[in-house]
């Protein structure tokens, strides 16, 4: 892998991590920073493709593609005075000032700090539940989508050659386990882009049955009632069949196995029950809570350590308002590395960094890809506005990283993905 340091007199900012919070802080450190200001920007990341959660549903259900990438880190910062190190941070030295970069398996390479942010986000979550980590596949990544997508043209080809109906059936049938926003999201395209391409193969949508499993007696518990009652007579109109109240018992290579003793048909299974934070951050020597996110304090420095923050998924900031640790979502993700470049300017021209202060201003879920729900202030959308307004979301973050050019080249392949 890369090596990371060069000779520098000059103060180093240490980002690690290219996701949501990460690039943000990079991109906006980078855009403000002066020469007077005499800092190295450097951030870490082992991928040079930013993944996110936005679109591995059109990913996975969508035409097949050899690659998919929301954004291109070499292509975001060419012309910005941000080094990016394609490495990942094995420690932390926080005594030393230091983190030690390269694989796990070593060498490492020790680079030295004068503020250090950890930003290496979260995986997903996979309870061990009997055969649920074997049959299943979780929706993290583009691999996940792409292996998705593999299980479903290869059940496409068996249902192809198979003359008995009830057997068709089964080897059409798909359950995704988890009814909250990413569970959704992914069921929601099934029930909608399946039959299509089950016609292009020549198959009839009549033989498609769609599950989703929910442990918890409702779905989308982070909505209001009423946006919920909508959500579920949309999967209605999809055809998308509700098993609500009873947890998972077991998955097998034909199905799903309820703690109520019911059976739920599946040829493919999808886990979208959750994820949990950066597992290497409990290893670094900082203060976790119970759920190993990094505590910090009101200017979301880690606990006790003045010269690093911990920011989105890995970082468990608790709300001075709700007293309540903040949801791991993008927006708090973007709203933390803003407040935190920003503070990373004050330290740097001689001022105190400030308290963050989160304010949610809204939340949208797509239901296949030309439907949603959410809110946004005081209003309670669901339908075209929703889906409209979920994706005129990721278009500021791309207007806020790349300009107007990234932020219409996406528009454009996002669109192309739905059809």
């Amino acid at each position: 892998m890369q090596t990371c340091v060069s000779p520098t007199e000059k103060r180093r900012i240490v980002i690690a991590g290219g996701g949501y919070a990460g690039t943000t802080l990079a991109v906006r450190l980078g855009r403000r920073i002066k020469p007077s200001d005499d800092v190295e920007i450097l951030l870490i990341e082992p991928n040079p493709c930013q993944q996110a959660l936005s679109e591995l549903d059109l990913v996975a259900v969508g035409p097949p593609r050899p690659e998919f990438c929301e954004l291109w880190l070499p292509t975001i910062f060419k012309d910005l005075p941000v080094t990016v190190c394609y490495n990942r941070v094995h420690s932390v030295l926080p005594d030393e000032h230091a983190v030690l970069v390269g694989p796990r398996e070593g060498p490492h390479e020790k680079v030295p700090y004068w503020r250090l942010v950890l930003a290496t986000g979260a995986v997903a979550f996979v309870p061990p539940v009997p055969g649920l980590k074997e049959h299943a596949t979780t929706m993290w990544s583009v691999h996940d989508a792409q292996e998705l997508q593999r299980r479903i043209e290869g059940q496409f080809r068996i249902a192809a050659k198979t003359v008995d109906r009830e057997a068709r059936v089964k080897a059409l049938s798909f359950a995704v386990i988890g009814g909250g926003a990413t569970g959704l999201e992914i069921v929601g395209t099934l029930g909608q882009m399946l039959p299509k391409r089950m016609r292009e193969h020549g198959l009839d949508p009549a033989d498609l049955r769609v599950h989703l499993v929910e442990g918890r007696p409702d779905i989308l518990y982070d909505l209001p009632e009423s946006l919920r009652k909508k959500a579920k007579a949309r999967l209605a109109k999809l055809s998308v069949q509700l098993h609500l109240g009873s947890m998972v018992a077991s998955v097998d290579e034909t199905g799903i196995t309820l703690e109520d003793g019911s059976r739920v048909d599946a040829s493919v299974v999808v886990f979208c029950g959750g994820a949990k934070a950066d597992p290497d951050a409990n290893t670094w020597g900082l203060e976790v809570d119970p759920s190993g996110r990094l505590t910090v304090d009101e200017s979301l420095h880690a606990s006790g350590r003045s010269d690093i923050y911990a920011i989105g998924d890995v970082a468990a900031f608790r709300d001075p308002e709700s007293k309540r640790t903040l949801p791991m979502l993008a927006q708090f993700a973007i709203r933390e590395a803003e407040h935190t470049a920003d503070n990373l300017l004050r330290e740097l021209r001689g001022g105190q960094p400030e308290p963050f202060h989160p304010h949610m201003h809204g939340e949208f879920v797509s239901i296949g890809p030309s439907w949603g729900v959410g809110w946004m202030f005081r209003w309670h959308l669901s339908g075209i506005p929703a889906i409209v307004m979920k994706r005129f979301t990721y278009a500021m973050y791309w207007y806020e990283v790349g300009g107007l050019r990234l932020a219409w080249k996406r528009l454009r392949e996002m669109l192309a993905m739905q059809r």
